[in-house]
């Protein structure tokens, strides 16, 4: 048997399959025993950054929040890390993230070649440009486009350009910080990206709310969402229940104003409340670990109100499917 064990092992690495999985329930038991989430953000506005006092802000902050108000009963058990998308899926093998954020992209790759997995989308959005007005013609050949390399936006970029035979030039930098802040120095005229990204970034630097201009075109789908350590189906289902709580709730009009006075008219609400004995043992939680998570953070609809509506970002895509949106979750039962 140890002999089959080790050649199986082998085996695995000379075929280039990696590591074997994570054993089951070891996040967990290591996020027990630190006492803290630990989560990756990249600084984009609105969904993960950091105020002038250092305090952790945004959509994703608040996603992170919930995990912790599952797990550990306390949404400010968070440690919030700023992580580049270059080294977000190492730090993730390694053990030095428990989730990473920051606008990423559930794709193919990512989620087969990776180590990583994606227990959930949280946004949707697309990739769009951004242009400096005076700007007459930004697929010329004298045009300079600005993109984060190592992302789904330059790979999507070079395929653009290639399609529309254009001989634009592309600079690639190391985060999307300096990608704006180079796009701010004019090294480039043309800055891509998540659209909303570019939207937050404009609204934020308000100074160049009219010298910036959004084009209409968008030239991907990018499901974005947070990324776990594959092998760890315990904490896959901890992470994606967690996030899935905020749309379920808003889609049965439950939010932090309301969470002790609504009725529990059925089986969802009462799980939603935390009055149904035993929900969530299956994941070592106890039955009120749904109730932090709305009374702590609250729905997705208060979430995306306190942290992306004055950036003046419309719900659009991610409105519930019962206003024409793509965000819809599964029964809480």
């Amino acid at each position: 048997m140890v002999k089959r064990i080790v050649l199986g092992a082998l085996a695995a690495l000379i075929l280039g399959l990696g590591p074997l999985p994570a054993q089951a329930g070891a996040v967990l038991d290591r996020v027990k025993a630190r006492g803290k989430v630990v989560c990756g953000v990249d600084q984009t506005p609105g969904f993960g950054g950091f105020d002038d006092r250092g305090t952790p802000m945004g959509l994703e902050v608040d996603l992170c929040r919930a995990v912790a108000a599952a797990v550990l009963g306390d949404p400010a058990a968070i440690q919030v890390q700023r992580v580049t998308t270059k080294y977000k899926f190492a730090a993730l093998a390694d053990g030095e993230l428990d989730i990473a954020f920051g606008m990423t992209t559930w794709t193919f790759e990512r989620d087969t070649g990776q180590g990583a997995s994606f227990p959930v989308v949280s946004f949707y959005d697309g990739q769009g440009f951004m242009k400096w007005a005076d700007e007459t013609n930004p697929w010329a050949p004298t045009s300079t486009i600005c993109v984060q390399s190592g992302t789904t936006s330059a790979a999507n970029l070079n395929e653009y350009l290639a399609r529309r035979q254009s001989k634009a030039k592309i600079l690639a930098l190391s985060s999307s910080e300096e990608k704006l802040n180079a796009f701010a120095e004019r090294r480039c005229s043309v800055v891509t990206g998540d659209s909303t990204e570019l939207a937050a970034q404009r609204s934020r630097r308000t100074a160049m709310t009219h010298t910036w201009e959004l084009l209409d075109t968008v030239i991907s789908r990018e499901p974005l969402g947070p990324a776990i350590a594959s092998g760890d189906p315990e904490w896959f289902a901890l992470v994606r229940w967690s996030l899935l709580v905020p749309i379920i709730a808003e889609a049965r009009g439950l939010g932090r104003m309301n969470i002790d006075t609504a009725p529990s008219t059925d089986g969802e609400m009462r799980r939603l409340k935390g009055e149904e004995p035993g929900f969530g043992a299956t994941l070592r939680l106890d039955p009120a670990w749904a109730r932090r998570i709305v009374a702590s953070v609250g729905n997705y609809g208060e979430m995306f109100a306190r942290h992306l509506a004055p950036l003046g970002i419309g719900r659009g895509q991610n409105a519930l499917w019962t206003d024409g949106g793509l965000l819809y979750a599964p029964p809480l039962r």
